[in-house]
């Protein structure tokens, strides 16, 4: 089922004391897409999940299931299932009936099939017999997405569905969780504050932020062709780094560099000015280029190593995926790829560099 937000909008409250959660919201989901709604607390995603399951009212705008319009219809007239983040399981239920509550209409031994198989695939097997009362947060969590995903929908929607378990298994059900749903052509929206869940699992990834859609695109697009500065520091680990500069004569001049650097040749016409130079912490190259740094910390993470230097002021990120041998304190010298490099108007914080998409 396709799935279609058209300028939606939701504001609580009245008045002087209104709050707009939601501004002129368009989205459009692919039958069969996993889309990830991705920000920080506040920046609207919950309250977007809310409406298009029907338990909260849209103050403006459509939304439509494989064309009908459904923001009029009650809950339980829409065919969609959610997980909610605080669990929402009824007490006096079992695991098996409260995965169960919504097939009340099968017969009794494929309605237990059913819990079954969802149970195997979510590793609660071995308490489906326990009352909620005795489940861990990390149980409970993957009780109430058994009950969303046992249902037949038209559209599933998972709020925050992996946030109370530990990472091995958090990595393992996102593969299982992914499969399930391609393989049976689900469309799902996935709400989360976690990068990596959202890039292991969807096939594209909204970027809110005070309520307002700032990208949306498929997760390589996200981090090679940022739209703006929000979306550049905000998507990426560690975050991209951000150099005030000056574009001249076709070159970019940076504080403290040894030389202007030249931009390759669809950036030299931008129009010369203050600019915001942004490079990942991936693609910084130490130990030779244009610029220094000196040596703030130097963490081995296991995998990989971030360096963090202060350049003319300004904190710089490097990633290296072998231990790297700087002191504190050590001045180092770097630079980047100038193809890899990202710019943005200082002013609207919009990407200039011409790669990015909407």
């Amino acid at each position: 089922m396709s799935l279609a937000l058209e300028r939606v909008s939701k504001v609580y409250g009245q008045g002087r004391f209104a709050v707009e959660a939601v501004r002129e919201l368009s989205l459009g989901v692919a039958p069969g897409e996993i889309v990830a709604l991705l920000g920080s607390s506040g920046c609207g995603k919950t309250s977007t999940l809310r409406m298009i399951a029907g338990l909260e009212r849209v103050s403006a705008g459509e939304i439509r299931l494989n064309g009908r319009r459904i923001d009029p219809l009650p809950p339980a007239q829409r065919r969609v299932a959610m997980a909610f983040e605080g669990y929402a399981l009824s007490p006096p239920l079992t695991v098996a009936e409260n995965i169960g509550f919504g097939l009340s209409g099968m017969a009794s031994g494929e309605r237990a099939r059913e819990v079954r198989e969802i149970a195997e695939l979510l590793d609660i097997s071995d308490i489906l017999d326990r009352l909620p009362a005795r489940l861990s947060a990390g149980q409970q969590q993957r009780t109430s997405l058994a009950r969303a995903l046992v249902r037949r929908a038209e559209l599933y929607l998972l709020d925050e569905p992996m946030g109370q378990l530990e990472p091995q298994l958090r990595a393992v059900l996102r593969g299982r969780i992914k499969a399930w749903l391609k393989a049976r052509n689900a469309t799902t929206i996935l709400v989360t504050h976690d990068q990596t869940e959202a890039n292991a699992m969807a096939d594209r990834i909204a970027i809110m932020e005070g309520g307002v859609l700032q990208q949306f695109a498929p997760p390589e697009n996200l981090r090679s062709h940022p739209a703006n500065l929000f979306v550049a520091t905000f998507f990426g680990e560690p975050p991209m780094n951000i150099l005030e500069g000056t574009l001249a004569e076709g070159a970019l001049h940076l504080p403290g560099a040894a030389h202007p650097l030249p931009l390759p040749s669809p950036h030299r016409t931008l129009r010369p000015g203050p600019v915001k130079a942004g490079i990942r912490p991936h693609d910084l190259e130490l130990g030779e280029g244009p610029c220094e740094g000196r040596v703030l910390s130097n963490q081995w993470l296991g995998d990989q190593s971030h360096i963090a230097l202060d350049a003319a002021g300004t904190l710089v990120i490097a990633v290296t995926f072998t231990p790297f041998a700087a002191a504190m304190g050590e001045t180092l010298r770097f630079g980047f790829p100038l193809e890899r490099l990202h710019l943005f108007d200082p002013e609207t914080g919009l990407a200039l560099d011409r790669k990015s998409s909407p």
